[in-house]
């Protein structure tokens, strides 16, 4: 049986290698960090003179337990499953399996069992004298912990954080002296209205100082306006790509698009136009082949014929374009031969129903004022807790035909003709009046066109829900615009721009500038080639037929849509290598890391308690684990990174003075001190277990949190 269980779970873990060491990797680091912690105690227990009654590797069922004896080094195998001679109400742990003995003996016995636990999470550290949950029995020993003055158990306590520290320091030193690429502080993308927008920061910009600090990377750019004070200034110094440079200071806000309470300042993180190259697993990189005829490694340098030089003018220039689709060029190197060869993609493009505004949510798209209908560009799918429940509905529904009557459904591309009592909504009438009809049936209906190319009108009845930790109200689709017709929703007034064009809902635009036009396409590519004139357009509408005058501007066109690729490619982001020039810059560089995580989780506790900061923008163990386990699966050197800033977290979180955690312990040890004397042990077990289950509710809350933000 043991053999067989032993044989399947070899073709398991071969077939999913890179899935294995990946997981064994996360599992590795954690326990690496847990382990760094609890060496801590150990070590400055040792030092102390307190009996270490075992140092484990790893959580218990224990693998193997090496101890010296009088007699030689004692090995005992799988003490959980081998019990020996182990005493009635004995520990097995402590005492049973197969135990040997390896030389001749001879020299001083040691205390301490070193143990490699099977589950490889962590460690832990058993001390005479010291419990976790409640208080220890009392010895007449002196090497026992409870009999060691308080000053020295407080060092013990807090040797864990203060290792944590340390190790996260020299990990961050390592790195920096070794090199390591990050996300430098360059400006990617600037949020419409935000802090930054109104300050002038453009795309291709970088931050080269923050707050007087010029060693700065990305994370920084992140930090500083997330973990600043309402109302405070942050001080910048923007470099321009032609090398000049110009001093600003933003105050950071929440931006009203938001889902989490953080302020920012509307500033993106910026990508390469290299295809991101940390795909490796086979099956992953047949899939992007087959999806986008894109390979890692694969460098953009052209969009519609144009030369690109960064992603931000690849982003611009696909916004602007306004078509169909956009041909992308890319460059791709033969890993052999080293030859290179073009490789052209054309990537589908829609127009979103709506631009985010950094102050107000959003603005309406549009073509000259001229609104176009909405069409449904994808259908959200339903998580399973739905799936399940409308399965549960069916089998328990008293009419089975009933039941199993297939109702119309909304589907990809059909077009929105009224919702409500609204015929053509825009998409902010779309957004009212589907907020009208929370937890209410909506009639919706669409324009749909059939395999055989017929339109025919479909009526669909909805029931909007709150989307999860939103206000909003929402029926499962993701809008665009209908930019295939030439169909006027509404029109709308600009602000410093144009009037509201009077073309009535619903009208059909047939002619621009004496060019007749099929399609929104149509209708921008005649503007955009008469900047600087009158012309005019025509429409068909209910009520007849009509004309109106567009005077454009030389300079703006007044088209406030834009385009988006329905998928793009996965570009890796911009990476630039931080080495330091010598051990000293290393170690300042560290120091500086270090300190700024530390500084980061300490703020956020602050910023939560003065709730700055949302709750929800906070990470459970879920969450962390399933980011480990990302950027583990692309860079080893990223994730020992990631590890020195988890490392910098648990050295902080550790020192809360929340029972359990060793600032609970401290505070525990300063209340004995000053009274002459612990309290009872029956108040610190109430203590203890009361400890336990509050970290166990924010744990579980945390895991809810994880788990809500991960299907979203």
């Amino acid at each position: 049986m043991f053999v067989a269980v032993a044989v399947a779970a070899i073709v398991m873990v071969s077939g999913h290698l890179s899935i294995f060491w990946n997981v064994l990797l996360v599992a590795l680091g954690f326990g690496a960090v847990i382990m760094i912690h609890e060496f801590g105690h150990f070590i400055v227990a040792k030092v102390s003179g307190i009996k270490v009654e075992a140092f484990s590797i790893g959580f218990p069922p224990t693998l193997l337990g090496i101890q010296k004896t009088a007699d030689g080094i004692r090995l005992r195998i799988l003490p959980k499953f081998f019990k020996g001679d182990v005493a009635e109400g004995g520990d097995a742990e402590s005492e049973g399996g197969l135990v040997c003995t390896l030389g001749k003996g001879g020299g001083k016995a040691s205390d301490t069992e070193y143990r490699i636990g099977i589950i490889p999470f962590g460690g832990f550290v058993k001390m005479l004298g010291q419990e976790d949950t409640g208080a220890a029995e009392k010895s007449d020993d002196p090497r026992s912990y409870l009999n060691k003055p308080i000053i020295v158990r407080i060092a013990v306590v807090a040797a864990g954080v203060i290792f944590n520290a340390i190790s996260a320091f020299l990990i961050f030193m390592i790195v920096f002296l070794v090199g390591m690429n990050l996300s430098p502080a360059v400006v990617g993308g600037v949020q419409l209205n935000s802090p930054a927008d109104l300050a002038g920061i453009r795309p291709g910009d970088e931050i080269v100082e923050v707050n007087g600090e010029t060693f700065v990377d990305f994370t920084n750019v992140v930090l500083a306006p997330a973990l600043s004070a309402k109302g405070e200034k942050i001080s910048f110094v923007v470099e321009k790509p032609d090398g000049t440079r110009k001093s600003v200071k933003l105050e950071a806000q929440v931006s009203a698009p938001a889902a989490i309470s953080i302020r920012t300042l509307g500033i993106e993180r910026a990508s390469s136009l290299t295809i991101e190259p940390g795909i490796r697993d086979p099956e992953d990189i047949r899939e992007l082949e087959a999806e986008t005829g894109l390979r890692p490694g694969d460098v953009a340098t052209a969009v519609n014929g144009k030369p690109v030089e960064s992603h931000w003018q690849l982003e611009e220039l696909i916004r602007e374009s306004l078509m169909p689709q956009a041909a992308l060029a890319f460059e791709r190197v033969d890993a052999d031969t080293k030859d290179k060869t073009t490789v052209n993609v054309d990537i589908d493009l829609f127009w979103p129903a709506e631009r985010g505004n950094f102050q107000t949510e959003f603005d309406l798209s549009h073509v000259f004022t001229m609104v176009p209908r909405i069409k449904i560009m994808a259908v959200v799918a339903k998580d399973k807790q739905k799936v399940w429940r409308e399965k549960i509905k069916s089998f328990f529904a008293k009419d089975k035909t009933e039941a199993e009557t297939e109702e119309p459904k909304l589907l990809a591309d059909d077009i929105i003709v009224k919702i409500g009592e609204t015929e053509n909504p825009t998409y902010e009438e779309l957004r009212a009046v589907t907020g009208e009809y929370e937890n209410k049936e909506m009639p919706i209906t669409v324009l749909r066109t059939d395999e055989a190319g017929v339109e025919r009108l479909v009526t669909v009845v909805v029931k909007p829900k709150k989307a999860p930790r939103s206000d909003r109200v929402m029926f499962g689709v993701l809008p665009a615009l209908d930019a295939d017709h030439a169909i006027v929703a509404n029109t709308i007034d600009i602000e410093g721009g144009p009037d509201a064009l009077a073309i009535p809902r619903g009208a059909t635009i047939t002619a621009v500038g004496a060019e007749k036009v099929a399609s929104f396409y149509d209708v921008v590519r005649i503007i955009r080639a008469n900047r600087g004139r009158q012309i005019s357009l025509e429409y068909a509408g209910a009520d007849g037929s009509g004309r109106v005058d567009l005077a454009i501007d030389a300079d703006n066109d007044h088209i406030g849509a834009i385009s988006q690729p329905e998928m793009m490619p996965p570009f890796q982001y911009l990476k630039e290598e931080y080495k330091a020039s010598g051990p000293f810059e290393a170690i300042s560089w560290g120091v500086k890391k270090t300190y700024m995580f530390i500084a980061q989780t300490v703020v956020t506790l602050q910023r939560l308690i003065t709730r700055d900061v949302s709750p929800q923008a906070l990470s459970g163990p879920v969450g962390i684990v399933s980011m480990s386990y990302k950027i583990a699966s692309q860079s080893i050197a990223d994730y020992i990174y990631f590890l020195g800033l988890i490392s910098s977290c648990i050295a902080v979180m550790n020192l809360l003075p929340l029972p359990i955690v060793d600032g609970g312990v401290i505070v525990l040890l300063v209340i004995e001190k000053v009274r002459g004397g612990p309290i009872s042990p029956k108040a610190q077990e109430i203590i203890s277990y009361a400890g336990m289950a509050f970290l166990g509710a924010v744990f579980l809350w945390l895991t809810y949190n994880d788990i809500l933000n991960l299907i979203r």
